[in-house]
């Protein structure tokens, strides 16, 4: 077990892990500590989200793969934001995935010795999982001190919690009794459905048997800010920078003009500072309920509208 790793995991997906992963470990590591992301789903999406795939600069998960295979470290991909290093995902990540699940025993620990040898250099590592439960989501809570699980308003995505719950009890009690849910996270929810959250939240407190595991930071639906931020590999508090620095220095009649002309400027969700400020708030429950103690700078959110005021 690794004592500063955090998972982020659910049975289905489309539930927001990678999107929490991104915002989560570069809002931390843009408050002053010292991160490593780490993807764990052959889909790699992780590398959108943060930009580096746009870049080129996405290994596709060759690096963890042979570290596991040659009983070595991997070579993290060094400040894809200030403070903040990555080890991406991607087809290779297929071969590792095979080689977890052929050895039970040895694969569970694949993950926690791969990454021990670097563990110390960073203050929070930040681990996202594939869905669909498996091999390689065993060994990502073997290798993790925390769990937080992010759900959806949908069945599936509470299915997928059940599934979550499972697995999490069954590594705590044979691989990892460190192991601790720190939280569910309340994801992609619309400002309007104010009766369905509550109802969400109500029915898992219930299910929990404690009101205290769900967070109490709600991320809104955007479809337009998620669409946004994955194509051009921007996180929320920058797209919220980027959405603020344009309604300041373009004018309508330049809006007007550059879509005249074919080439109309970029349109940002109106939602950007207030999803930023979602983002910004669960970080902090998050941080708060590890406990990390290192000074660090103000988080980077751009001041939007809070959902106590919906």
């Amino acid at each position: 077990m690794l004592p500063n790793a955090l998972v982020v995991a659910n049975g289905k997906g489309g539930v927001g892990k990678t999107t929490i992963v991104a915002n989560v470990a570069g809002m931390t590591a843009a408050a002053g500590w010292r991160v490593l992301a780490v993807d764990l789903d052959p889909q790699g999406n992780l590398g959108s989200d943060l930009g580096f795939k746009q870049r080129g600069l996405d290994d596709d998960g060759k690096s963890l793969c042979e570290a596991v295979a040659a009983a070595s470290h991997p070579i993290p991909l060094r400040d894809v934001r200030p403070g903040l290093d990555a080890i991406a995902a991607g087809s290779a990540t297929h071969d590792l995935v095979a080689a977890i699940t052929l050895d039970r025993t040895a694969g569970r620990r694949a993950i926690a010795e791969a990454l021990k040898p670097i563990a110390g250099d960073y203050d929070l590592i930040v681990i996202d999982c594939p869905p669909a439960g498996g091999a390689m989501v065993n060994a990502a809570l073997a290798a993790a001190r925390w769990l937080v699980i992010p759900v959806k308003y949908d069945d599936g995505s509470l299915d997928g919690l059940e599934l979550m719950a499972r697995q999490f009890g069954e590594v705590r009690s044979s691989d990892n009794p460190s192991l601790e849910l720190l939280g569910i996270a309340l994801f992609d929810f619309s400002l309007a459905g104010r009766t369905i959250r509550r109802e969400v939240r109500k029915a898992l407190e219930t299910e929990l048997g404690d009101a205290q595991l769900v967070f109490e930071s709600v991320i809104r639906r955007s479809e337009r800010g998620a669409y946004d931020m994955r194509k051009i590999g921007v996180l929320s508090h920058e797209y919220a920078r980027q959405a603020v620095d344009q309604q300041r220095t373009v004018s309508v009649s330049e809006r007007i003009a550059a879509s005249r002309s074919g080439s109309p400027i970029q349109q940002f969700s109106s939602s950007a500072a207030g999803l930023a400020e979602d983002f910004e708030n669960l970080t902090r429950e998050i941080i708060g309920r590890i406990g990390l103690s290192k000074p660090a700078k103000p988080f980077a959110a751009v001041e939007g509208d809070p959902w106590a005021d919906q």
